[in-house]
This record gives structure tokens, C-alpha cells and sequence, in this order.
């Protein structure tokens, strides 16, 4: 939920951010509506508005016209799991019908994430590595489904609707590397967390998550699959730069 109003008597509410206002077109009209109507009530009564990252802030103060005194930034922070046991490649082919190393992608898949120009990128390299997409089914998905038969990567493309969260870290620490180039995040706490468990990133350029992956990062334009190719590309080929972002990603 967006929108988390505390029962108090101060009137303070949480926006994690405002990704309605801004790509309308990605929402059910059902969903924007109450979106858009929570959003405007609970800022016209709030004392106080807590957000997740000083870009959400600037939207936020930008799109209601609110004082900067009024929003507070308070960064989330991961729960970093320890899996009694790391799947080896072999056991995530067994589990998950991996069959070969790959490039991850975890998310819900919904139009904001940007799947489908991450598999028409992922169409454009010269590999035999594999994308996985870790996520459960969101809303307006089958276009995102149909993605790897139009453009001819079916084969290598694999969709993970049931893992659970103990099977995230043998996921992220199997990967090449994790990509999420998402066209809007209020925080992108996925960057962080294939950080933590030494995947090196690529991420886009846009909203909040340049302030969450900081230098240890590659970034993408995340409306151009060209540049998303070309960056997957180089981070493929380059060993010594996966190495670099692993250590940043640590620090």
C-alpha cells in the first residue's frame, strides 16, 4: 500500500511515493483513483508526511505543494536473510528449471517495472546465459509474459512466480548479475539487496535509485533498450568491473 495513515492524534502519514501521479497509464483505473483520492486527502490533513528517499520528497513537495519542513525522509533498510542452504546451480535447475547461468530480475510484474524492454535488451546480447524473472504475477502482466516469444528468447527466459524468501539469497548469489531498470521506484530496496548478497548491479538513472545504488552501481536510460543492452553487455564481458561493483555493493 501506498498510503499507510497513523491513528494518532498528530495526523502523520507514510507516501512511499507518488509513481500514480507520474505514469498514470501503469495503474487499473481502479487503483488510481483510490490512489489519487487517498493521496490528496490524507496530504491536505497530515501534520506530517514520512517518505523513503529525498527523490520521493522532491516529487511529493512538487506535485502537492507542500512545504520541504513537512516531509520527512526515513530510508528503509533490508532484512537480510540467512537460507539454511545455498542452492548450487544444480539444485535451482532442479527447483526452478535453471539451466544455465543467468541474469536476475526480481520484482512484481506490473508495467512499472519495465520487464518487457528489459527482454527486448536481453534479446540483443550475444550470450547463451539465461534472464530469469523472480515475481509474483501484479497487474497488467501478459504483455510482460508474451515479451520472450516476441522476441524470439523464450527459450532463455524463465518466470518464478513462487519463490520464497529463502530462496532469494541462492538467487542473488547464482546471478551474473541483477538488473532493475525500472521506469520509477520511491526506493529500490532490491538494489540493496543483491548487494548484500555480492551481485553486482545495473539499475536506471531515474527517480530514487541512483540515491540508493550511489557509485556501486551501472547505470541505464531505462526507456532505451539499446543502452540497457549495451550496459548488460559490457558487465558481462568485463570480470574486473563485476568485481569492483561487488566490493562498492558491500561497502
Amino acid at each position: 500500500a501506498h498510503y499507510l495513515p497513523f491513528n494518532t492524534g498528530c495526523n502523520v502519514i507514510s507516501i512511499l511515493d507518488v509513481s500514480y501521479l507520474k505514469f498514470p497509464e501503469l495503474f487499473t483505473k481502479k487503483d488510481l483513483l483510490k490512489l489519487k483520492y487517498w493521496g490528496k486527502y490524507s496530504v491536505g490533513r497530515a501534520q506530517k508526511i514520512i517518505t523513503i528517499s529525498e527523490s520521493s520528497k522532491n516529487d511529493i513537495i512538487k506535485a502537492y505543494r507542500v512545504k520541504p519542513e513537512k516531509v520527512a525522509v526515513v530510508y528503509p533498510g533490508i532484512k537480510k536473510i540467512e537460507a539454511s542452504k545455498t542452492l548450487n546451480m544444480e539444485e535451482l535447475k532442479s527447483k526452478f528449471g535453471i539451466s544455465n547461468k543467468y541474469i536476475l530480475f526480481v520484482g512484481t510484474l506490473q508495467p512499472r517495472k519495465n520487464i518487457s524492454r528489459l527482454i527486448h535488451a536481453f534479446s540483443k546480447l550475444e550470450t547463451d546465459k539465461e534472464l530469469v524473472i523472480v515475481g509474483r504475477k501484479g497487474w497488467q502482466f501478459d504483455e510482460i509474459l508474451q515479451a520472450p516469444e516476441k522476441y524470439n528468447v523464450k527459450d532463455r527466459v524463465v518466470f518464478i512466480h513462487d519463490a520464497g524468501d529463502a530462496d532469494l539469497p541462492s538467487l542473488y548469489k547464482n546471478a551474473e548479475f541483477f538488473i532493475l531498470p525500472s521506469l520509477y521506484e520511491g526506493f529500490g530496496l532490491p538494489v540493496l539487496e543483491a548487494m548484500s548478497y555480492g551481485a553486482p548491479v545495473i539499475t536506471s538513472n531515474v527517480s530514487s535509485l541512483p540515491e540508493a545504488g550511489g557509485d556501486a552501481a551501472l547505470y541505464v536510460d531505462p526507456e532505451d533498450a539499446s543502452d540497457i543492452a549495451i550496459k548488460m553487455q559490457k558487465l558481462l564481458n568485463n570480470e574486473d568491473l563485476r568485481k569492483d561493483l561487488i566490493k562498492k555493493g558491500h561497502e
